[in-house]
């Protein structure tokens, strides 16, 4: 039969893991490529048509990658939560047998 571990400590150290990817490098890292992308169209690669579609489709697909990303810390919740929810649980059973 499968063993059931849960280490808190762990839990929360790639929850942090997560939050932190997420808020001080991914994000992050989106925005200035996105600023990259704009100053490109906007001077380096400028054409009458196609700059402006390509604008636009790189917007839309950075909007789209960065809610992706963002929702890596539902994940991180979800985590704790089920660390939060066994340890209840586990709470729960001891309280239940008797001293």
């Amino acid at each position: 039969m499968p063993r059931t571990t849960v280490d808190e400590e762990a839990i929360n150290a790639t929850a942090a893991k997560l939050n932190n990817a997420v808020s001080s490098t991914l994000v992050p890292q989106l925005s200035d490529l996105q600023r990259e992308v704009e100053a490109l169209l906007g001077d380096g690669l400028v054409l009458a048509q196609t700059s402006p579609k390509l604008r636009e489709s790189y917007i839309n697909f950075n909007t789209s990658v960065t809610q992706a990303v963002n929702n890596i810390t539902e994940f991180a919740k979800q985590f704790q939560q089920i660390g939060q929810s066994v340890k209840d649980l586990d709470g729960q059973i001891a309280g239940g047998i008797p001293a």
